[in-house]
């Protein structure tokens, strides 16, 4: 008896659980935060440029929400109009665990402090309005400190993107929690215990998840959705620069108006002397 009991294959009776496995249940508790326990996210998704953010969002997006690929135009925003814009659309909606993606975070309005300030107030606002439907939403940027800390203190995760291959990226998971005792705010690896047989087991802590692509179709709607931001981006920054431009000569101009004038009174003082006398005698 005990050498049946020793013989057993317990790496097979027990296999350890595979990275797919452990990503299938990150993504599971999100979705059970959003549809289950009635939640809501607002995650940060920073890196250098061209290491996937955006594509990484719309992956997060369209594995956690199967309304996302149908309304992409509407859940990609690049402003605060366009993200109060989708808020009400999932309003009108009625569904649960809606993702949004805000991209290239800072562009699209006058400046990023002020645009911090106005989206947070948006999202603060509209949390508590959508709160009831559990949004997800996705902020991406380049730098974690071009975000003010009424986005942070509003975040509950900060994912860190790097790619090392064109076929994937690779995001860096934390929580992030607050406590009133102490200043700011700390992070955490999402943590998974497992059970076997009901009796808690192992535990994994998840410092690397592995992230594919977004499919194609959904790829190619996505460039193409931010290429016409980018566009039109273009061609605003493009007017501004001459506006700006048409104010600095006109102060030239100005300026040096003033300074020749000065300086042609300084120079013939006797003369200017004499026609205010003139001006004088003639009152």
């Amino acid at each position: 008896m005990n050498e049946k009991f020793f013989e057993i294959d317990y790496e097979k009776a027990y296999p350890q659980p595979t990275p797919e496995r452990i990503a299938q249940a990150f993504f599971n508790r999100m979705w059970r935060k959003l549809h289950v326990e009635n939640f809501s996210y607002l995650i940060l998704l920073y890196g250098l440029h061209r290491v996937g953010k955006s594509e990484a969002a719309a992956s997060i997006a369209h594995i956690i929400d199967e309304t996302f690929e149908k309304d992409l135009e509407t859940r990609v925003v690049y402003n605060s109009r366009d993200l109060l814009k989708a808020f009400k659309d999932i309003r009108e909606l009625g569904k649960k665990g809606c993702a949004i993606v805000v991209d290239e975070c800072g562009s699209g309005d006058l400046s990023a402090q002020r645009w911090y300030e106005d989206m947070a107030k948006l999202v603060s606002a509209n949390l508590q309005a959508s709160g009831y439907l559990n949004p997800l939403i996705l902020f991406v940027t380049q730098q974690y400190s071009f975000v003010n800390s009424t986005v942070r203190k509003l975040s509950s995760g900060v994912f860190e993107v790097e790619r090392k291959s064109n076929r994937y990226s690779t995001i860096k998971p934390f929580w992030v929690q607050s406590n009133p005792w102490m200043t700011g705010s700390y992070r955490k690896y999402p943590i998974f215990c497992e059970n076997r047989n009901g009796i808690p087991s192992n535990v994994y802590k998840i410092n690397r998840i592995k992230i594919v692509r977004p499919p194609i179709e959904i790829r190619k709607r996505y460039i193409e959705h931010s290429q016409n931001y980018k566009d039109k981006f273009l061609y605003e920054s493009e007017e501004e620069i001459q506006l700006m431009e048409q104010v600095k000569t006109q102060k030239n101009v100005l300026v040096s108006g003033i300074d020749a004038i000065a300086t042609d009174v300084f120079t013939n003082v006797d003369d200017y002397k004499v026609i205010i006398q003139n001006i004088k005698t003639e009152l």
